[in-house]
């Protein structure tokens, strides 16, 4: 299944995206460019809690992927420096849109943490003694 997309496309989506609500966040924000979005908007439009829309947005501005305005209210907006992203980001969002439940597969068949993933063998073993 993940064979239907590019090299590229799996990459973007193995080392950015990390689950649905942050994948259709980030292509809420490319879809509505220029419109500039605060946490609560996308909490809203995406039927998530606000802290992590607010996390989404903080680590999308981290990635290079939105900027944010310096105004009272944060709005953030779509904004890829590089045209060689933004293009990686409109191949993601076609993939998503004609293959959406590969997409998904995908972005959840990734191997979990290996800190989360240590912590929790540790408390398994754990949980084994006597």
């Amino acid at each position: 299944m993940a064979d239907e997309f590019s090299a590229e496309v799996k990459q973007f989506i193995d080392q950015n995206i990390e689950s649905l609500a942050q994948l259709e966040a980030l292509l809420l924000l490319r879809r509505e460019t220029p419109r500039g979005w605060n946490a609560s908007e996308i909490a809203k439009a995406l039927y998530v809690p606000h802290e992590l829309a607010g996390t989404l947005l903080t680590d999308f501005c981290r990635r290079g992927f939105v900027k944010v305005s310096s105004r009272t209210d944060e709005l953030y907006s779509y904004s890829v420096a590089d045209c060689r992203v933004d293009k990686l980001i409109s191949e993601v969002a076609d993939a998503y849109q004609d293959r959406r439940v590969a997409v998904i597969s995908l972005i959840y068949s990734k191997p979990l943490n290996k800190v989360q993933t240590f912590a929790d063998a540790f408390r398994l073993r754990k949980e084994g003694l006597p």
